[in-house]
């Protein structure tokens, strides 16, 4: 049980005016774009957590307890709680996804236009 990211992006009039494997490879290209541009914003200790970030067709996918407690910043059970106030690294934190759409969504939509061939 991880953390999932899911951005909503309305591709309805690019889909009548594209074909279907266009808009696969805009999805595709933007994942990755927002793998690259989430990285400075995520935890890092070791750099395991960074690094474990997988693209799927839907979104982006970090695997483990481990991930999902420092995306919500806490992590609850039947037995304990704990919540994450410090992080070792500057810049980094809870809801990575916020701090890097805020900063880079507009480049996100140009990089999936890029990918499915229409400037």
């Amino acid at each position: 049980m991880g953390a999932n990211v899911t951005v909503k992006v309305d591709l309805q009039g690019l889909e009548k005016k594209c074909s279907p494997e266009a808009v696969k490879r805009g999805k595709v290209a933007m994942i990755g774009q927002m793998i690259t541009d989430m990285r400075p914003f995520i935890p890092r200790r070791d750099g395991t957590l960074s690094a474990s970030g997988s693209a799927f067709s839907d979104g982006i996918r970090y695997p483990g307890p481990y991930a999902r407690a420092q995306f919500y910043g806490s992590s609850y059970n039947k037995n304990r709680s704990f919540t994450f106030s410090k992080y070792t690294t500057p810049g980094t934190g809870k809801r990575w996804d916020k701090k890097a759409s805020a900063k880079h969504s507009k480049e996100w939509g140009k990089v999936a236009l890029r990918a499915m061939g229409v400037n």
